[in-house]
């Protein structure tokens, strides 16, 4: 099985797959109308790419680990990765700790995972390495600090996390192979081959925590955007698009907990389509107050969408950016606007109660109707909302 970011005609890439998969000689990247052969013969399934299923399964895990106030100093890092600190060091207890953890993350939302623990994050990430890859390890990997070496030795410098592909080549034509070469080298060569970032990386393989994680900022931008399976002139259906993608985004500000000042739209055509006409345009709109409503995105993107859009093009993809991000702590109102601070709540009160529902009952439960419902369809305008099966 492999996920890919468009399965309709062929145009898109890898984006994820299984070790069955990368049996049979697909990897991470490929174009699918380069190996649709290969992915016929062996009945590769090729399932398309669904971020807002990602995110709201992450948004799952990463709430029900909170709640079990286990993991000290929690940092989300990504959309399946978290760190922090666990409460004992002592390598059979801490086994337990992660066991419970692993269980109550299958028990709550039947998505196996793998936890590795070790003296800093780069030590935790490569223990984990160790739980995906040896069976014996059911999932989870421990690495005291008496078996870092001899572990390290068996991890290829290429998986450590840190190791840019870039850096890969010349660690190679150094002669190191391992983790453990790597780490036998003097900081005073890393650091001329590599600079700060490869002694970072080389501090934490030797067991001295030198990343913070607590310093991973918020997103600067936040971007939705999709290569439709077929292409489209109308402008009804981008709009429709292009609304789900500014709920998404809206959603994803008001969870790290920050305002927009500037919305982009793009549209592009298809440019492996040499035989039609080819069109690629965008536009930003700077907003009079940073915001995280929803409403308000959604009608800066119907304004761009109005500015950019031009009929008889074949369009094949559409995204909305969210930029000039701040955080929501301390919001500069306009001097002119008539929108007060009592306003502000209201709005805020609103986006909360949806965002909660939508959570509890799944997602667009409740959404706006210019974002369609189930029936729609690419030659259908968007309606009223309607009514979705809840299983």
């Amino acid at each position: 099985m492999v996920v890919a970011n468009d399965n309709g005609n062929n145009g898109g890439i890898i984006l994820a797959l299984n070790q069955e998969a990368k049996a049979v000689g697909l990897k991470r990247g490929n174009p699918l109308f380069l190996v649709s052969q290969l992915i016929e013969k062996q009945h590769v399934a090729v399932i398309d790419v669904h971020h807002q299923l990602y995110h709201d399964i992450s948004h799952q895990i990463m709430e029900h680990v909170r709640q079990t106030e286990m993991v000290l100093d929690f940092v989300q890092y990504s959309v399946d990765e978290f760190f922090g600190t666990m409460p004992d060091d002592d390598p059979i207890r801490l086994r337990g700790y992660l066991l419970k953890l692993k269980n109550l993350i299958w028990e709550k939302t039947g998505i196996p995972v793998s936890c590795g623990a070790g003296m800093s994050y780069t030590l935790a990430k490569t223990a984990t390495w160790f739980a995906k890859h040896y069976p014996a390890y059911e999932g989870i990997c421990v690495m005291p600090a008496d078996k870092r070496e001899q572990a390290l030795a068996r991890v290829p410098i290429a998986d450590v996390w840190g190791i840019g592909r870039r850096s890969i080549k010349k660690l190679s034509q150094e002669g190191i192979q391992t983790a453990l070469d790597y780490t036998q080298k003097s900081e005073a060569w890393v650091h001329r081959m590599f600079n700060v970032t490869g002694v970072r990386t080389w501090k934490e393989l030797r067991g001295e925590p030198a990343i913070t994680l607590a310093s991973h900022e918020r997103q600067k931008s936040i971007m939705y955007s999709r290569t439709f399976a077929h292409m489209t002139d109308s402008k009804t259906v981008l709009l429709r698009e292009l609304s789900n993608y500014a709920t998404a985004a809206t959603r994803r500000l008001r969870e790290q907990g920050s305002l927009c000042g500037a919305v982009t739209v793009f549209l592009a055509t298809n440019r492996h389509r040499t035989d039609l006409a080819q069109y690629n345009a965008d536009d930003m709109l700077k907003l009079t107050t940073p915001t995280d409503d929803t409403r308000i995105v959604m009608q800066a993107v119907s304004t761009l969408l109005g500015r950019i859009y031009q009929p008889r093009y074949q369009y094949k993809q559409a995204g909305v950016i969210l930029s000039q991000l701040q955080s929501n702590s301390g919001m500069q109102l306009d001097l002119f606007t008539s929108q007060q601070a009592e306003d502000r709540t209201k709005q805020k009160r609103l986006m909360q109660a949806i965002d909660s529902i939508n959570e509890r009952f799944g997602k667009n439960q409740i959404h706006f109707a210019v974002q369609g419902g189930e029936s729609d369809t690419e030659d259908e305008p968007a309606g009223f909302m309607r009514a979705k099966k809840v299983e």
